[in-house]
């Protein structure tokens, strides 16, 4: 969230609403892929994508540590 526009926090596009999260599980470790799904807003519809493939990738390992996986979208 801290990487969307100040001024655009009133938007469905830049809010939670349009984030998902898919959760795997390997060898202790937990991945953690965070994608933007703008057409889950009314002001968009289905479909609708803003940027090409927009994701972010943490791993989490059994200590607890998160590691953010140097990508930038």
């Amino acid at each position: 969230m801290k990487r969307f526009p100040k001024t655009s926090t009133k938007s469905c596009a830049f809010s939670p609403r349009a984030l998902e999260f898919v959760v795997g599980y390997q060898s202790g470790w937990y991945f953690v892929r965070v994608n933007r799904r703008v057409d889950k807003c009314p002001e968009f519809g289905p479909g609708v994508t803003l940027e090409y493939d927009w994701f972010e990738l943490y791993a989490v390992s059994p200590e607890g540590r998160v590691e953010r996986y140097p990508h930038m979208p």
